[in-house]
């Protein structure tokens, strides 16, 4: 017999995490940057949404990006799966379901663009 132990394999809700982090991670560096940045002082407020704070911008980016990070992650969820069965660490499982997802996410949004 071989009393070599099979390789640790990364779990699926730690995957997972790592996954829901880099997300979180990024959607607070777009809010640090974007309410970083000063206003003009002289600009012109007649439409419709010029004038918003940076926190109200990201509010309603919120609002109208929630389908489409539910559906990031809806397929997050199902890619993190057989990743975290073959990685050899969550971290990896995780950082890769997440990039995937941000990859389809780009090709979709191109082919949407194209469509249109």
């Amino acid at each position: 017999m071989n009393d070599a132990e099979a390789p640790h394999r990364g779990s699926f809700g730690s995957s997972l995490l790592v996954a829901l982090g880099w997300y979180a991670t990024l959607l607070a560096a777009i809010f640090v940057g974007r309410a970083g940045v000063p206003t003009n002082p002289n600009r012109d407020c007649s439409a419709a949404f010029d004038c918003l704070k940076p926190q109200e911008e990201f509010l309603l980016a919120a609002i109208i990006g929630a389908p489409v990070l539910a559906a990031m992650l809806l397929t997050t969820l199902a890619i993190t799966a057989p990743l975290a069965r073959r990685a050899p660490s969550p971290v990896l499982a995780g950082t890769l379901a997440a990039s995937i997802t941000a990859g389809l996410a780009v090709l979709a949004g191109g082919v949407w663009q194209a469509a249109r």
